[in-house]
């Protein structure tokens, strides 16, 4: 990867990051991800009329989180299980994104 392929990548994580202060669901809108930014958008609403800030900003954090790498939030923290009780992100076999 070049130096300015490396800028372009670090520019275009701010601008997505920066969506997310806009609206819940930016930084997806910004990838074109119409589906899933609209859903985060939904959400991060409801999520702050209902739990308040602390809500909104996991909202927020699992749209960035979806829209930089592909998986949710609580993929990459390993929340939720699989049928076997192993967290998803530590199965055997499955390749580790980066």
């Amino acid at each position: 990867m070049s130096k300015d392929d490396t800028s372009m990548e670090t520019v275009k994580t701010g601008i997505q990051f920066s969506s997310e202060i806009l609206v819940p669901g930016g930084s997806n809108l910004i990838k074109g991800d119409l589906v899933q930014g609209g859903l985060h958008a939904v959400l991060g609403l409801a999520a702050g009329a209902l739990f308040g800030l602390p809500g909104l900003l996991l909202v927020k954090a699992n749209s960035f989180t979806k829209a930089k790498t592909g998986n949710h939030l609580h993929e990459h923290l390993g929340l939720i299980e699989a049928e076997d009780n192993t967290p998803l992100n530590k199965r055997a076999g499955t390749p580790a994104k980066s």
